[in-house]
């Protein structure tokens, strides 16, 4: 026999065993469709699983929420009940497990005793890394994500007690560091470890924008509110004396106060009842020392004394001319500008500074020698 002969032999003996395998296998097909037609269930359709069905326990991850939040796994005397018309083309079942190479479930699908249904993602080591639900409180959606040691680390989900919708996010020691609500007051949470809170940015109670910056103790020391009216801004000590304040007062006026480490009122700007500019200086008792208005018509500065007394002020004469004046306590006029010459070398009375005019330099320069002796 040649060696084309050969090989063809061969080949036709290599069709003919493949030929009487299959044959086989369509035989074998056959009789598993014909046994479980037997048992009144399609071969698509997958039995119920006749043995207990488990989840893994653990942490969810949702913080806010109890533990006991997430549903348990049906009962086994639950588990029987009514099954539907048969569908081809879908699996129907009462749990699912996918499991690795190593028979370990890493991932699950259950219904809960109320009928609601969810998923578990596992760690190769059996902790639950992601859980997708119902919370079994309130039975709204419910996302959790934990950490290989099944610590809680971000949830999604709603409030237990208003039911909007929030989210949580914690470290690996499980203390909430933020936080995003939407409830009556919504806003935003960073806390620092130890739960102290560090800021929080939403709405305050009445409804408006609200910012509140804390230290590492807890202590508020910026305050940031947009009312119906105007803007604010609070800043504040740690013995929570408020510092510095930026915002209106009667009538939408805006104003500036500045304070001491114990609350005294040093500084002052804002405007006067007749809405001028103000400008107010006081020492550390709260007692007014200084004073500076802008009027319609001209300027004016006043020196006070501890018990609110004028002692020398720079004005606007009638005519429109520089005036400059000291005063006794009883509120007599001791010397003036405008009838006393100023020996400076200028034709000017009151322009200490000899430049030609009586401005603001003249007042400081008074101001700082007034009582002195020559």
């Amino acid at each position: 026999m040649n060696p084309l002969e050969e090989r063809l032999n061969q080949l036709e003996m290599r069709v003919t065993r493949y030929r009487n395998f299959s044959i086989l296998l369509c035989l074998l097909l056959v009789a598993v469709v014909s046994i479980a037609a037997t048992d009144g269930i399609s071969p698509f359709q997958a039995k119920l699983a006749p043995g207990p069905i488990s989840m893994p326990k653990g942490n969810v991850g949702v913080p806010d929420l109890p533990k006991e939040d997430i549903p348990a796994v049906i009962p086994d005397g639950h588990r029987a009940g009514k099954v539907a018309a048969q569908t081809q083309g879908v699996i129907r079942t009462r749990g699912l497990q996918i499991v690795n190479s190593d028979g370990q479930a890493v991932v699950e699908l259950w219904p809960s005793t109320s009928g609601n249904g969810f998923i578990s993602v596992n760690s190769a080591g059996g902790k639950r890394l992601v859980y997708v639900g119902y919370g079994a409180e309130n039975g709204d959606g419910l996302i959790a994500i934990n950490s290989t040691e099944a610590k809680r680390l971000i949830g999604l989900g709603s409030g237990i007690a208003t039911g909007d919708g929030g989210i949580w996010v914690r470290n690996k020691n499980e203390e909430l560091l933020i936080g995003l609500n939407a409830d009556e007051t919504p806003g935003i949470h960073i806390n620092k470890t130890g739960s102290e809170n560090l800021m929080y940015l939403g709405a305050n109670f009445a409804g408006n924008g609200y910012l509140n910056l804390n230290n590492k103790s807890g202590k508020g020391l910026v305050s940031m509110v947009a009312d119906e009216t105007a803007g604010n801004l609070w800043l504040s000590n740690n013995n929570d004396k408020t510092i510095a304040y930026l915002g209106w007062e009667g009538e939408g006026r805006g104003v500036l106060r500045l304070k001491s480490e114990t609350g005294t009122e040093l500084i002052t700007a804002g405007s006067n009842t007749e809405d001028d500019g103000l400008f107010r200086v006081s020492n550390r008792y709260g007692t007014l020392g200084f004073a500076v208005v802008g009027t319609e018509e001209h300027g004016y500065a006043a020196i006070l004394d501890a018990q609110d007394r004028f002692l020398a002020e720079m004005t606007a004469t009638t005519g429109g001319n520089g005036l400059i004046r000291t005063l006794s306590q009883q509120g007599i006029t001791t010397w003036s500008s405008n009838s006393a010459q100023v020996n400076t070398g200028s034709s000017l009375r009151g322009d200490m500074d000899n430049d030609g005019d009586i401005d603001g330099d003249d007042f400081l320069i008074f101001s700082e020698n007034f009582g002195k002796k020559r």
